[in-house]
């Protein structure tokens, strides 16, 4: 297995280096290209249900006489963490979270996309292919934008489908969800008689409009839906019905709606920017929430900038959410998702941007520019009735941090 994805990684390299020697061929002299990396790290911390994720990224990009852009990408999750397996479950002397299952798992992703430019118009596809242990993703976007009024307004259109396959324990789907039983782990997943293959389909759609009023002043709407038909569960979680424990059944249909509304203001005496963002959300689920953030942006001498925001996030639960279904039901439906229960969150963090000084020939050693981003966030989450048994959710606090280079030649 680490053999065949080895060889898989180099021979993607060496076709992102082909496809740039090809660029370069056909347009020795405006040929751009950018190249960009980061390294994540995110941690989730408290008690035995302790969660983290590290996610390398690699990013070429390519543009040909300002008209056709090429684009490819790569991005993995190495992941670990625990589980509850049963949510609810009558543990007597065993405790649930003390007692959960550890796990682990590897994600990779692979991107690239295509460009067509106008003078005041834009066309990009772009296709994404994922795979992990138990989970496959194909999807492609299509987004389409005009400037006009002497570019001072931007409008966009994307569209977006995903086709997704999710890998669950072979049962009947005929049969009552509450004689359904968890998938144990991923061994044998879309190779075992013992396993099935879930279908999830995905469809985005997208529209914004972008408004400079001002030289110093800005704002910016995006409309977007999300219709999602298919099984939408955790094939691994069960949850506790009051006699016996079945696989968290959700509906197959939810309809997303969101709307987001951004301000930037510079001041020049500071020589900052504010930056200020709301954004509401529904669903067919009956899921609402509100989101609030504000940022400043400073640029503390030439190359230097520095952004500081604070974010605050605030959601009611899905209408089938209960916290003990063994004495609450809540119709035929029912989740151990904390993240369907009513639930806040805030986020404080920042981030660092230097873009090296050229030289006297105009570039930063072999490139023409270069760039360090650091960013790191802190979040603090509030379940307010959600709870595994009696005890509270004990992993309510995580930190999160990336280091990215960009370079331009």
């Amino acid at each position: 297995m680490q053999l065949s994805q080895e060889r898989w990684r180099r021979g993607w390299l060496r076709g992102i280096v082909a496809t740039f020697a090809l660029v370069g061929l056909a347009s020795p002299v405006s040929a751009q290209v950018t190249a960009s990396t980061t390294a994540t790290y995110y941690r989730e911390n408290g008690g035995g249900l302790n969660h983290q994720a590290i996610t390398p990224s690699v990013r070429v990009g390519g543009v040909i006489r300002d008209v056709v852009s090429i684009r490819l990408g790569w991005d993995a999750d190495v992941v670990s963490g625990a589980s509850v397996a049963v949510v609810d479950a009558p543990g007597g002397d065993v405790d649930a979270i003390t007692s959960a299952t550890k796990w682990s798992d590897f994600r990779n992703n692979v991107s690239g996309g295509i460009g067509i430019r106008g003078e005041f118009t834009s066309l990009d596809v772009t296709y994404t292919w994922g795979r992990e242990s138990d989970y496959r993703s194909h999807a492609f976007t299509i987004t389409g934008r005009a400037e006009l009024f002497d570019r001072n307004t931007t409008l966009e259109l994307g569209y977006g489908r995903g086709f997704d396959q999710v890998c669950s324990l072979s049962q009947p789907r005929a049969q009552e969800p509450v004689d359904r039983q968890r998938l144990p782990s991923s061994d044998g997943c879309f190779d075992a008689d013992d396993r099935e293959s879930l279908d999830l389909s995905l469809q985005t759609f997208r529209a914004g409009w972008t408004q400079a009023w001002a030289p110093i002043f800005a704002t910016q709407l995006t409309l977007s839906a999300q219709v999602l038909n298919g099984f939408q569960g955790n094939p691994y979680r069960a949850v506790w019905l009051g006699r016996a424990a079945a696989q968290e059944n959700h509906p197959e249909n939810r309809v997303r709606y969101s709307a987001n509304l951004g301000a930037r203001l510079w001041i020049q005496p500071l020589r900052g920017a504010l930056q200020l963002s709301g954004r509401v959300y529904r669903d067919t689920w009956d899921l609402l929430s509100v989101t609030a953030e504000v940022a400043w942006e400073q640029n503390l001498w030439d190359g230097m900038r520095v952004r500081l925001r604070g974010r605050y996030y605030n959601q009611s639960g899905t209408h089938f959410f209960s916290d003990d279904y063994g004495r609450a039901p809540r119709g035929q439906y029912f989740t151990g998702d904390r993240e369907l229960s009513p639930m806040s969150s805030w986020v404080m963090g920042g981030r660092v941007r230097y873009d090296l000084p050229a030289g006297d020939d105009g570039k930063v050693g072999l490139f023409d520019g270069f760039a360090i981003v650091a960013v790191f966030d802190f979040l603090k989450f509030d379940f307010r009735e959600f709870r595994y048994g009696r005890r509270e959710v004990p992993n309510d606090t995580g930190m999160l941090a990336t280091l990215g280079l960009e370079a331009e030649f």
